[in-house]
């Protein structure tokens, strides 16, 4: 059986909170802090960080530019996606959206039979934030062909669920699906954890300005304003439950099994934060409430201070100096 709407689905959209005194002066504290630290924290940041796929500089390969200079790409440096992407909440933001994704038994299907998400969870976490760091700061040519190579992959992702269900990624109701909880909670995270968070105005520019890539993997009318995402979102919710694949994978999210014993404090609090930016109907779904405060805050701290610490990150690095020719 699918999940009940909420009862306020007919009328305004949820819109995700930003952060309360408390956290604003944990993230404040916490960045200053590692302002002063920055010469002998960062070494070991990155070490930390690295098992869990977040490393700024842990990219592979720097966007090829050749033939590009001066293209701004999809979006520029004017754009709200330039500077949300460029945010360290994207950290939070990669786990909210598996999360929220883990919840439509078919589209988690597709993730265990051909993901191997268990046995190379942070690779896969790697390759999708190559592709939507990529899409963002990549040339116009390269954000093209990275679409059109997940769209090749996604004809190939095929199968039954375990009750018997046949799933293809390349189903336009998959494809929906993965675009907004993806971005859902992109904004989510930025709203409650970045350091310049989005205006209620900027969320609807930076659905609008996404919607590009949507139409480029294939979706077929992408929520274009934050109503018709959070609407969009919403539709999805008679299809929507946790089964045994679900429940199994967001146990690995909370507690991943070999996770480094330096990488286990902040890991449990970026879980903590990616919590605290569900959507009511997930958190439902979920069977979980708000983090306390105390551990939301924690996440701020981190997030604010590995900012501080590593700085923009490289795709945007390499963006500025090919616009700069």
């Amino acid at each position: 059986m699918g999940a009940p709407l909420p009862s306020s689905a007919a009328t305004d959209p949820w819109v995700p909170p930003t952060p309360s005194l408390v956290e604003t002066a944990a993230g404040a504290a916490a960045g200053a802090w590692a302002a002063v630290g920055a010469p002998v924290l960062v070494r070991v940041v990155r070490r930390g960080l690295g098992p869990l796929g977040v490393s700024r500089d842990g990219q592979r390969r720097v966007p090829d530019g050749n033939g590009a200079a001066g293209d701004p790409g999809w979006f520029g440096p004017d754009s709200v996606t330039w500077r949300v992407h460029a945010d360290t909440s994207m950290l939070v933001a990669g786990m909210t959206a598996f999360a929220l994704q883990t919840l439509h038994p078919r589209a988690m299907a597709g993730v265990w039979d051909h993901s191997a998400f268990g046995g190379d969870f942070f690779g896969r976490t790697r390759r999708t934030g190559e592709f939507v760091q990529g899409v963002v700061y990549d040339p116009s040519a390269a954000a093209e062909r990275r679409c059109a190579s997940l769209r090749r992959i996604h004809d190939r992702v095929v199968g039954h669920t375990p009750d018997g269900r046949p799933y293809s990624a390349g189903d336009p109701d998959l494809l929906e699906w993965v675009h907004v909880t993806e971005y859902l909670a992109i904004a989510s995270a930025n709203r409650r954890f970045a350091a310049h968070p989005m205006s209620r105005a900027e969320l609807d520019t930076y659905v609008a300005e996404v919607a590009r890539v949507g139409s480029a993997v294939g979706v077929a009318d992408p929520p274009r304003t934050w109503a018709e995402l959070d609407a969009a979102f919403r539709r999805h919710a008679p299809a929507l439950a946790v089964g045994e694949q679900a429940a199994t994978a967001v146990r690995y999210l909370e507690n991943p099994p070999f996770l480094p014993a330096v990488a286990r404090p902040p890991w449990r609090a970026v879980w903590a934060g990616s919590l605290a930016c569900l959507p009511p109907l997930g958190r439902t779904l979920l069977r979980t409430t708000e983090p306390p405060l105390p551990e939301v805050a924690a996440c701020r701290a981190l997030v604010r201070a590995v900012g501080r610490l590593l700085g923009e990150p490289l795709p945007l690095r390499a963006a500025r100096a090919r616009i700069a020719g």
